[in-house]
Formats: C-alpha cells, sequence, structure tokens
C-alpha cells in the first residue's frame, strides 16, 4: 500500500482540501499520513476522522526577537529532521501551504521526493511560491490565480464529499447563514447583528455562527440591540455539520477564504462576501471577486459593509431569486478530487 504525505496548515483553509484529497485516494489503495500545525484545529478534526498526523512547532522568523529567531532555527532543524523520517517513508508529498509545509517541502527538495502542491487562493502564498519550483505540478484553486510560480494546472479547491451535488434551492424561504469559522470575525459579527432587526422585520430567519471565542460577546451584542435568541435567530458558536446548513440556507454571509468560497459554490448558495481587510496580498478581496464574476455572490469591503448595505444586498438576492437561481444552475463545478488525484498518478 503507497503512502502520500499531506503537509500544511495553521488554518482550516490549508486543511480541509488535503482531507478531501485523502478521502478521496482510499479508494485506490493509498494511506495519508498529515503534517500540520501544533495549534489544536487539526489534532481535534483529523483525530475524529482517523487519520495518522505529525503536530509540528512554529517556526516564525520575521516579525519577532534575536531569541526568538535563534529558538525557531534550532525548532526548524528538529522539525526538518523529522520531516526527513517521515518522507523516508512515502511514496508522493502534496503541499498545501502555510508555514508548516516549509520543512516538508524543503526536505521534500533535498530528497528528491515526487512532491506536488496545491494553492488554495488567488494570490499565490509565499512559503508556495518558494517551492512550487521543485513541484512535479501545482494544482491552482482560481484560473487568474497571481504570483503564479512553476508548472500549473486549474483543479479548483478541493472539498469534502457531503458538499457536493446539492441541488440549488428551488423557492426562496429567507433564510440566512452567517459562517464566521472557527476563529470567527468580530466585524461580521457586530455588523450582522446590527442589520438583523430589519432583516427580521423583513421575514428572514438567520443562523448566526460566531466562532467560539466570539460566541458570549455576539450574544452580549444581541442583548443589548434588544434581540433575543428565538426560532427566527439562531446564535452559536460551532456548526459541526456546515454542509447541513448550507442546504438549510439561501444566503450566505462570510468571509472569503477559498475554502468557504467553493463550499458555498459547491453547495450552489448565494453568497455575501465581506472580505478580511489585512489578508496578505488582498487575497481574500480577489477570492471574493472569482465568485462575484460568476454572479452567484456580492462582495462588500469592510469600508462599504455598513448594516444598511448589508440588509439592502439580502433583499435584492431574494427579490431577484429566479435570476440568481439561473446562475447558480449554470455554476461550472470543478471535479477538483478528481483532477489532483489524477494529477499525482493516483488512480
Amino acid at each position: 500500500m503507497s503512502r502520500l504525505v499531506i503537509a500544511g496548515g495553521g488554518t482550516g483553509g490549508h486543511l480541509y482540501p488535503g482531507i478531501a484529497v485523502a478521502d478521496y485516494v482510499k479508494q485506490f489503495g493509498v494511506d495519508s499520513f498529515f503534517i500540520v500545525s501544533n495549534r489544536g484545529l487539526e489534532r481535534r478534526i483529523l483525530s475524529e476522522l482517523g487519520y495518522p498526523f505529525y503536530e509540528q512547532s512554529e517556526t516564525p522568523l520575521n516579525g519577532v526577537s534575536f531569541m526568538r529567531k535563534v529558538k525557531s532555527v534550532f525548532l526548524l532543524m528538529k522539525e526538518i529532521a523529522k520531516c526527513y523520517r517521515i518522507l523516508k517513508k512515502s511514496d508522493k508529498l502534496l503541499l498545501t501551504g502555510g508555514f508548516v509545509s516549509a520543512a516538508a517541502a524543503l526536505v521534500g527538495s533535498m530528497k528528491g521526493v515526487e512532491m506536488y502542491l496545491h494553492e488554495q487562493n488567488s494570490v499565490m502564498g509565499l512559503t508556495n511560491r518558494k517551492f512550487a519550483g521543485s513541484c512535479e505540478k501545482v494544482f491552482l484553486s482560481f484560473p487568474d490565480t497571481k504570483k503564479v510560480v512553476g508548472k500549473t494546472f486549474v483543479t479548483g479547491n478541493p472539498v469534502r464529499e457531503q458538499f457536493r451535488n446539492i441541488p440549488v434551492k428551488e423557492v426562496m424561504e429567507k433564510r440566512i447563514l452567517v459562517l464566521g469559522g472557527s476563529q470567527g470575525s468580530r466585524f461580521v459579527n457586530n455588523q450582522v447583528a446590527e442589520a438583523s432587526e430589519s432583516l427580521l422585520k423583513a421575514g428572514f430567519i438567520i443562523r448566526h455562527q460566531t466562532g467560539g471565542k466570539l460566541l458570549d460577546e455576539t450574544l452580549e451584542k444581541y442583548r443589548s440591540l434588544g434581540l433575543e435568541i428565538s426560532e427566527k435567530l439562531e446564535v452559536t458558536g460551532y456548526i459541526d455539520d456546515v454542509a447541513e446548513n448550507l442546504k438549510w440556507a439561501d444566503i450566505v454571509i462570510a468571509r472569503s477564504g477559498s475554502g468557504t468560497i467553493f463550499e458555498i459554490t459547491n453547495a450552489r448558495r448565494l453568497a455575501l462576501y465581506i472580505p478580511f481587510a489585512y489578508a496578505s496580498d488582498e487575497h481574500q478581496f480577489h477570492n471574493a471577486k472569482y465568485a462575484e464574476k460568476k454572479g452567484v455572490a456580492k462582495v462588500l469591503t469592510e469600508e462599504e459593509a455598513k448594516p444598511e448595505t448589508l440588509v439592502g444586498m439580502v433583499k435584492s438576492f431574494a427579490l431577484n431569486f429566479e435570476n440568481y437561481q439561473a446562475a447558480l444552475n449554470k455554476l461550472e463545478i470543478y471535479d477538483s478530487v478528481e483532477l489532483i488525484s489524477g494529477g499525482m498518478n493516483i488512480g
């Protein structure tokens, strides 16, 4: 049985594409092993799924003190040695980005491991740019990805099976799903809370996922606005089954990480994206613009995302639902896991 090592992490956006690929290649007798960050998110998810993994220490070299840099260099050497032992028993290496992939990529380059890379975002990240030239193939989520290096193929961003083949909603039920992600967004939480009274009066139902650490303060925000939690206004820190909640929703309000966009587009749901203003190279803005050009989303910068503007855009989605239905039905959905698996000569 062959083994695929998947290296990348720090956020769910780096992890979930790797999981989608790992799930798919099982049918071809391929075992997957993950190299991830030690932030805890990956540990919880991979343990639940039963995938073996190694947690790598963070080794920052920029924006830290001299002593921290020295410590990081020693840690990096340790991580390189560990990656060497892991890759010694492996057939292929798939990099999914983030600081975690650097040590594995370095070892893979030196050992001549069959190495591949998947870039999730519309602007290639720094770590990926450094190692893309050493890869057999570079898989891109977006056709117009900027700062690209290496031999590239557009595959889309892999999503798990439960997000695929969800039909377009036939009737607008005025259901809004707010996705804050595992970390949450204080900005999005506050703007949605302030827009909620008008949306509820207009007959919308809101299901708001805040991010675990921001749940209490968001509940307090709603209370300060005189809004009570009810069947029409649900507020929760985490949503375990995002796919089921996307089936429920008509409209999604979210940040615009690549994974979020591809999960929503695979589920064929309308979205209002509010890109994180400080994302590197404005990649969240460019990610969201891709969906907007397809006619299935609108984009508001943080400066533009006033509560009254949110309300207006959500109402516009509901009012013009039949036109948006047509665009959702025409969406080109990439067979991303199949394309990446085939690109790595698996299956």
